[in-house]
């Protein structure tokens, strides 16, 4: 028999994958909490007791779309034994994550319009900064960076890879993706500066 944290936990579930599925289709706006109910066979009660109001049910599909994303990005891309290129093949995975019609729909488009710039892109950041980090730190030790601080450079990629992200649905006249992934990996051996990266 589930234990009552396992019977939350399915109800919250249950939950996103609705709102998730609806917010993906319809829009925030369009999408109503009676929609979410209905589409969930949830009560009010149990809804309100997991999220107070329609946006922090956003908060939680989009937080759980974008790590999602990242997770996928990271499984799909190829290994590599140079630690840079790791980090860049991560990356244009990501990009092409995120235009898939359902995930831009939330991470790209609704995102920063429901919770703000700042507090779209700190969610984001929760799961990607520490990642993004990480990945430069290794290639600093394998000698493929050089940076003076591995953090700031791991902010100016992730927003470099923001505004990819929107120019890749959005610019007009349009960037082609390989353009934008040529670019994105511009950026990112830039941080080579005088050392050798390896493809």
């Amino acid at each position: 028999m589930p234990t009552q944290a396992e019977r939350r936990a399915a109800t919250r579930a249950r939950l996103l994958d609705a709102a998730e599925a609806l917010f993906a289709a319809e829009g925030y706006e369009a999408t109503s909490t009676e929609a979410i109910l209905q589409a969930s066979a949830i009560s009010r009660g149990a809804l309100y007791h997991h999220f107070p109001t329609k946006q922090a049910v956003f908060e939680a599909v989009f937080q759980r779309v974008s790590d999602a994303a990242i997770e996928r990005a990271m499984r799909g891309a190829p290994e590599s034994d140079s630690p840079l290129e790791s980090l860049v093949q991560v990356c244009l995975r990501w990009l092409r994550e995120v235009r898939k019609p359902a995930v831009a729909a939330i991470v790209i488009e609704q995102g920063p319009q429901v919770l703000g710039w700042k507090r779209a892109r700190d969610l984001e950041a929760h799961t990607s900064l520490g990642l993004m980090v990480r990945a430069i730190e290794r290639a600093a030790r394998a000698g493929e960076v050089r940076v003076e601080s591995p953090e700031l450079a791991a902010r100016f990629v992730n927003a470099a890879l923001a505004e990819a992200a929107l120019a890749s649905l959005h610019r007009r006249p349009r960037i082609s993706n390989a353009a934008i992934e040529r670019s994105i990996r511009q950026v990112i051996e830039g941080l080579a500066g005088n050392s050798q990266t390896r493809r």
